[in-house]
């Protein structure tokens, strides 16, 4: 054995072919399931949400009568209408409406129309004229909407 020069020595290559088709095979696998993944994974789309009607007015308007410091005493609903980019109702979005320490929420039917009754405690402080409710809306395959000034609160005395 010793006379043998290393290209004549046949027990160095013995096992290589199998083990590079062994790693080809699993490295072939391995990148078929990568990219499955990959194509699994579909973008969310996006909403869009409005208040459309307050208390039988349209837009996104409640008008208060009351002086002073205190919890709004009017009973009110809202209506808000949810679509996705290309203009389609979505049907199922959780809606919440939430600010000046009240909140509210409803789940949208199929024309992408959710109603709101009545947020519990929303109040404005004395010195306070005016406020703002957050509107966020959030269904599977979508990006969460939000909009901080959804349905402006407007004290008229």
């Amino acid at each position: 054995m010793k006379g043998k020069r290393f290209e004549e020595d046949e027990r160095g290559v013995e096992g290589l072919p199998v083990r590079l088709i062994v790693v080809l095979v699993v490295g072939v696998i391995a990148l078929s399931a990568m990219v499955a993944a990959v194509n699994s994974f579909k973008p969310q789309r996006t909403l869009t949400a409005a208040v459309t009607e307050v208390s039988g007015k349209d837009g996104n308007l409640l008008q208060i009568s009351s002086t002073g410091e205190g919890v709004v005493q009017k009973t009110w609903t809202c209506y808000v209408n949810v679509t996705d980019e290309k203009g389609d109702p979505v049907s199922g979005a959780s809606v919440i409406l939430y600010g000046l320490g009240g909140a509210g929420s409803g789940v949208t039917n199929s024309k992408g129309v959710a109603y709101i009754k009545n947020t519990n405690n929303i109040r404005l402080n004395a010195n306070q004229n005016s406020g703002y409710l957050t509107l966020e809306v959030s269904a599977p395959g979508f990006h969460t909407y939000k909009n901080e000034n959804a349905l402006a609160v407007i004290r008229v005395n």
